[in-house]
Formats: C-alpha cells, structure tokens, sequence
C-alpha cells in the first residue's frame, strides 16, 4: 500500500489560529554541547497543526477527545475535490460527491494551495452549516478539511455545532495538496489528551493503486 502522510509538520513559523498561543519547540540538551542526548521541549495550542475536534469543544458535555472511540480515526474514508467553490461550501456543491455509505470524508479544496503558508488567511473556503448538516443525514461521522476550520472565519459555531453536536468528530488543517480524490484507508491518531476539546494528529492516506 502507498501511503501519504496528510500531516502539516509541526513547526516554530507555522502560523496558529488567531488568539491561540504559536508554536514552541526548544531544544534543553544537545549532544553537540556535551549532553548525553538531544532532548527538547515544546508548547501549544490542541488546536494547533493537523488536529482532530472532539466534540467537547463546542458541545457542553460532549465527548472529550480520550472519549471518542479510536474505530472512527482508522478505515476507509473518500477524498471529495471541491476545488472549484470559491468560498463557501453549500450542500448543492456535495451532491454527487459524496457516495452513499460513507462514514469517513475528507475533503480537498483551494486551500490545499495556501495550507503552508507562513501568514494565516482569513478568507479560506469553509462549509455552511446546512452542508455540516448535509453530511450528518447521510451518515458521515468523520469530517477532513484542509485549513484551520471547517467553518468560515468569524462564525465559526453553527457549522461545527451541527456537526460535532451529532457526535462526529473533525480532522482540521490535513494536507490534501499531493492527493488526489478517490477511495484510500485513513489512519489518523489524536493524542490521548484527557479532558480535552481538541488533539494534534498524525494522519495517514493509504491506497493500492
């Protein structure tokens, strides 16, 4: 199987969501100054990089990220390319791209082309909420998304309500850049972070062709 690593790296220079606290990465013992192995510590934000929203974060209640079954993170997902829409996600766009039975979606969108730039763009393409709720009627419960938030900037409570208030969980800021749409196997793990609205993750596309 060829897989491709869907992660954004965690790096100091990669912009945060506004307000949130940048990344930090500080090496405490190198080698090179006679330390017995390099060592580092670092600080940031759970929303930070590729991470999943466990739907805690905007549901009073929800399940906390080391509370969502791990079942839903691992299997066959499908990569859908809205590349076209211009700005807003809207449940006509989807039709037709997301096949009946799918439990996983990842989607692609124009902002696969800006994902690692060094300054945070206010004017991403997200998804309405009628589309948030589109996709929960159809029985998706894992939602990708190539930039920081799955809903527009600035309002970004209905779409994520409608979503994680279903019980889904989202993966935001996936690097779908290199991917083309199709069918593939996902593998993606948040950290086990108790309490939590949100994790860092690691996430994979897998594929036979």
């Amino acid at each position: 199987m060829k897989w491709f690593d869907v992660s954004v790296p965690l790096r100091v220079g990669h912009p945060a969501w506004p307000g949130d606290d940048p990344f930090r990465y500080e090496e405490t013992a190198t080698l090179a100054a006679g330390g017995i192995a390099n060592c580092a510590r670092m600080s940031l934000s759970v929303h930070f990089g590729t991470h999943v929203d466990a739907p805690y974060h905007f549901i009073p209640g929800g399940k906390t990220i080391d509370q969502v079954d791990p079942d839903i993170f691992i299997g066959p997902c499908i990569v859908a390319d809205l590349t076209g829409v211009e700005r807003l996600i809207e449940p006509a766009h989807l039709a037709g791209k997301v096949p009946e039975g799918t439990l996983r979606l990842l989607v692609k969108t124009r902002n696969s082309a800006i994902i690692h730039d060094p300054v945070f763009h206010t004017e991403f393409v997200a998804f309405s909420e009628a589309s948030a709720r589109w996709l929960v009627e159809r029985g998706v419960r894992l939602l990708g998304f190539d930039y920081f938030s799955i809903a527009p900037y600035g309002e970004e409570t209905p779409a994520h309500v409608a979503f994680l208030g279903a019980g889904g969980s989202i993966i935001e800021n996936v690097d779908l850049s290199a991917v083309a749409p199709g069918r593939y196997q996902i593998v993606c793990l948040p950290l086990r972070i108790a309490g939590s609205g949100g994790a860092p993750a690691r996430a994979l596309l897998g594929t036979t062709d």
